[in-house]
C-alpha cells in the first residue's frame, strides 16, 4: 500500500509538477490532495489524513513553519518535508523542534526530490511495520482472551469487561465446518492445519471486501466465531462464505446466528449447546489446541506481503529478487516436519498472491485460486517436493512482476531518452542518466539495452553524431564549436570519432552536403 501525500504550495505549477513527479516515479507515495496555503492544508488534515505533507515555507495566511507546528500537535504521526529557498533555510530549520527532519532547498533537482521522498517512504514503511507488529501483538492477546472467555477457560475479568465493551453491538455468528474430508477430495488428517488456514484466508478476504469493523477467531479446529460490525449483512456473508469455500475447497460450512452481542454471559448457554453439547466428529485435538496458530501464520503472511510491497513501490528489483530467494531458502530447514514445511510455503504463496492481485494487477487466470494450491500441496509427500512447488509459485510471481515492470519500465526509458535529448551536450554519463531514472547504473544499463536494442554508450555516440551532422549541414559554426555543442570538449577527438562513424571527416561531410 502506498503512503498518502498532501502537497502544499501557493504556486499551482509547483503543486502540479510535484504531483506529476510522484505519479511517474517509484517513490511509494500517492497524492491524495493539494492545498494553496497552510490554512487550507490544516483545514483538510482530518479529512485527508495524510502520512506525509510536503510544504513550501513562504505562503499567505499560514506559512509552512506554522503548518508544521500545528501538524505536530494535531497529527504527530504525519511526517513533514519543507521546501525552502536558500535565504529562508535557517528560518526553516526552526521546524526541527516540530519533528521535521527533511528539507528541500529550492530550486530542487528532480533527483533530489525523488531521493528525499524515497527516504521518507522507507521511514514510513518502517513506522507502519512497527505499528502493525504492535497491533498484531495486541490483537493476539485479545484473541487469546476472547477464546478463553468463549471456551470457558480462566481469564482476567477486568480485561474481559473492556473487550466486551468493544464488541457490544456487533452480530455474533458461528461458522462451522461439517466435514474436513469430503468425498471426492483426497484430503488427509495431516492437511488439517493447511485447510484451516486456507479457510481463514478465504474468510478474511471476504470480510476485507465489506465495510465496517469485524472480528473473528477460530474457537476449535472446526469452528470460527465472527463479530460482524454494523452494515454487514450476516446472512449474505454466511451464504457467500459457504459458497466460496464449497467451490474452492469442496468443504461444506454451516452458519449459525446468535444475534446482537451485549455481554459474554448471554452467550454461555448458547455456546454450551452449539459447541460443547455436540458429538465429537473428526476432532484433531482438544478444544483449544494450537488455536492461535492460524493467527500466527496470517501475521507471517502479512509481514511477507508488507516487505514485498515496500520493495515493489520503492523500485528495488535487485533487493526484491534477493528477498524472494531468501523466502525460498527459508522452507529448506532439514529438521522441519512436512506439515510445517507445507504451512510455511503456503503462507509465502498466499502473501505473493495478495501482492500479485493488489499491486501487480495480474490476470486472475494467471494467479490461480486457493483451492488449486491446497490440492497441489495435498498431493505432495516430501519436503523437497514442497520446495519445488514453492519455487514454481515464486516463478509465477516473478513472471507477473516482470510483466508489470516491463510496462512500468517503458515509461522510465522514454523519460531517460527525453533527458538524453535535452542533455547530450553535457555530461551524459550512464551514472547521471541512471540517477535521473532512479535506478542503479548496472540495472539501468541492462534495461536500456533490452528496451532500445543498443548499448547506452552506442546510443549516446549516435545521438551526438546525428546532432553534429545537423550543425554541419545547416550552420556555419566551426568544427571546434560544433564539437563543444554536442558534448566533445576535445575537437580532435570529435573529428576522429566522427570519421570512424560516418566515414568522412567533419569538413569533408560539410563539403559533400553543400555540393
Amino acid at each position: 500500500m502506498k503512503g498518502r501525500l498532501l502537497i502544499v504550495d501557493d504556486e499551482p505549477l509547483i503543486r502540479r509538477g510535484l504531483a506529476k513527479l510522484v505519479e511517474k516515479n517509484p517513490l511509494g507515495w500517492s497524492v491524495i490532495g493539494e492545498a494553496g496555503n497552510g490554512q487550507e492544508a490544516y483545514a483538510r488534515l482530518e479529512e485527508l489524513r495524510p502520512d506525509l505533507v510536503i510544504t513550501d515555507i513562504r505562503m499567505p495566511l499560514m506559512d509552512g513553519l506554522e503548518l508544521a507546528r500545528q501538524i505536530a500537535v494535531a497529527a504527530p504521526e504525519t511526517a513533514v518535508i519543507i521546501l525552502t529557498g536558500y535565504r529562508d533555510f535557517e528560518y526553516a530549520q526552526m521546524a526541527i523542534q516540530y519533528g521535521v527532519k527533511q528539507f528541500l532547498l529550492k530550486p530542487c533537482p528532480e533527483e533530489a526530490v525523488c531521493r528525499v521522498l524515497q527516504e521518507a517512504f522507507q521511514q514510513y514503511r518502517e513506522r507502519e511495520t512497527r505499528k502493525e507488529r504492535e497491533q498484531e501483538e495486541r490483537l493476539r492477546r485479545e484473541d487469546q482472551l476472547l477464546r478463553s472467555v468463549l471456551t470457558r477457560l480462566p481469564y482476567d475479568a477486568e480485561e474481559a469487561a473492556a473487550l466486551q465493551a468493544s464488541l457490544a453491538g456487533r452480530e455474533l455468528w458461528l461458522i462451522q465446518v461439517n466435514q474436513y474430508y469430503p468425498e471426492g477430495r483426497a484430503y488427509r488428517r495431516e492437511d488439517l492445519k493447511l485447510l484451516q488456514f486456507a479457510i481463514g484466508n478465504i474468510l478474511q478476504e471476504l470480510l476485507d471486501n465489506r465495510s465496517g469493523e469485524h472480528r473473528w477467531i477460530p474457537l476449535e479446529y472446526d469452528t470460527f466465531a465472527f463479530f460482524l460490525g454494523q452494515g454487514c449483512n450476516g446472512e449474505a456473508f454466511a451464504a457467500e462464505t459457504a459458497g466460496v469455500v464449497k467451490q474452492l475447497l469442496g468443504i461444506e460450512l454451516e452458519a449459525v446466528r446468535f444475534g446482537g452481542f451485549r455481554e459474554f454471559k448471554e452467550t454461555e448457554v448458547w455456546l454450551e449447546n452449539r459447541l460443547w453439547g455436540k458429538e465429537p466428529g473428526d476432532a484433531a485435538g482438544s478444544r483449544t489446541e494450537e488455536s492461535g496458530e492460524m493467527q500466527m501464520n496470517e501475521a507471517k503472511a502479512r509481514l511477507i506481503r508488507g516487505e514485498l510491497t515496500s520493495l515493489l513501490l520503492l523500485g528495488r528489483p535487485a533487493e526484491l529478487a534477493s528477498y524472494m530467494k531468501g523466502l525460498l531458502e527459508s522452507v529448506k530447514a532439514p529438521s522441519a516436519s512436512i506439515e510445517i514445511v507445507k504451512m510455511d510455503a503456503f503462507c509465502i504463496a498466499m502473501a505473493m498472491v495478495d501482492v500479485m492481485r493488489k499491486e501487480l494487477e495480474a490476470d486472475p487466470a494467471a494467479i490461480g485460486d486457493i483451492g488449486g494450491r491446497v490440492a497441489e500441496l495435498n498431493r505432495i509427500r516430501s519436503a523437497g517436493e514442497v520446495v519445488q512447488w514453492l519455487s514454481s509459485q515464486v516463478q509465477a510471481f516473478e513472471k507477473a512482476f516482470l510483466s508489470w515492470q516491463n510496462e512500468h519500465n517503458s515509461g522510465l526509458i522514454s523519460r531517460a531518452l527525453r533527458y538524453m535529448e535535452e542533455h547530450y551536450a553535457e555530461e551524459c554519463s550512464l551514472a547521471a542518466v541512471a540517477a535521473h531514472a532512479h535506478l542503479s547504473p548496472n540495472y539501468f544499463g541492462n534495461l536500456f539495452k533490452k528496451e532500445t536494442g543498443e548499448s547506452f554508450s552506442a546510443y549516446v555516440a549516435r545521438l551526438r553524431m546525428d546532432k553534429a551532422k545537423l550543425f554541419l549541414k545547416n550552420t556555419d559554426m566551426k568544427v571546434a564549436e560544433i564539437a563543444q555543442s554536442v558534448g566533445y570538449p576535445d575537437s580532435n577527438y570529435f573529428a576522429t570519432a566522427f570519421k570512424q562513424t560516418v566515414g568522412l571527416s567533419p569538413t569533408e561531410f560539410r563539403k559533400q552536403q553543400h555540393n
